[in-house]
């Protein structure tokens, strides 16, 4: 069950950052690299969400 709740806070982790991610290139100064940075995160967190999936899954 705990798993469950990791997986579900994931993916709202995941959610939140693409919005962020959004929210930042709306700006006619985009920072670069602070987008990419927040898309590595969110990458990072969608490997990590794969992975207890795929685990789940077996």
């Amino acid at each position: 069950m705990a798993l469950e709740a990791h997986l579900n806070e994931l993916k709202l982790k995941h959610k939140q950052m693409k919005t962020q991610i959004l929210s930042e290139n709306k700006f006619p100064s985009v920072d670069e690299t602070k987008v990419n940075d927040l898309k590595r995160q969110k990458m990072r967190i969608k490997e990590e969400i794969s992975s207890i999936e795929a685990r789940a899954a077996s």
